[in-house]
């Protein structure tokens, strides 16, 4: 292979997709070398010497070989650092890592809860577990609403917090949780999102 940036990715796996809206953000060459979940090739020995989790994505940039979506695209931030995706105030950095922390770890059980009902064929659903947790994520998506306020992106000026937030609202559309009346400031966010063009380009 080239010297461009790899990454081995499933593409419809949010996690991937939050790295590649970082790389069309950035306007970064790079590769995307498959790795098909379904055939567990993320088990295979040669790609476990690469992420011993076994989970995609991970990123090769020379010698560098990394793993886990956040981090990565906390690398492309500082190794190719323009555009700027933080802001240089390091309070205002720190506040954006610890809305990435909560929008991924802190929604994780109700979205997961979500996922188990909506990857059942929908006449075996169960229609009050699913309506729970449906709940549950709208009033966690609140403060990703309130951060909104007179803003056209979650810190103000595009971020690695739109990006990492992105993917997992992209699967609640998909799903029919959102646009919610609850949320107008997210629903206009995720049109904004979806109309650039590093977004576009995940198809």
């Amino acid at each position: 292979m080239s010297d461009a940036i790899r990454l081995y990715e499933f593409a419809t796996s949010p996690n991937c997709q939050r790295v590649k809206v970082v790389l069309e953000e950035k306007g970064l060459a790079y590769e995307t070398v498959p790795v098909d979940l379904r055939k567990k090739e993320q088990k295979d020995p040669e790609y476990l010497a690469m992420n011993p989790h076994g989970k995609v994505p991970v990123l090769v940039d020379g010698d560098t070989v990394l793993y886990e979506s956040c981090i990565i695209n906390e690398y492309l931030e500082e190794r190719y650092p323009n555009p700027s995706l933080l802001p240089a105030d390091p309070s205002a950095r720190a506040r954006i890592r610890i809305l990435i922390d909560y929008g991924i770890t802190h929604t994780n059980d109700s979205h997961q809860a979500i996922r188990a009902e909506m990857m059942k064929p929908e006449g075996e659903r169960d229609a009050d577990a699913l309506a729970a947790a449906k709940a549950r994520f709208l009033e966690e998506l609140q403060p990703l609403e309130r951060e909104l306020e007179g803003r056209d992106y979650m810190a103000g000026d595009f971020s690695l917090l739109d990006a990492a937030h992105l993917p997992r609202i992209m699967r609640h559309v998909q799903w029919g949780v959102l646009p919610d009346p609850s949320l107008p400031r997210l629903d206009a966010w995720y049109q904004r999102m979806t109309a650039r063009p590093s977004v576009r380009a995940l198809g």
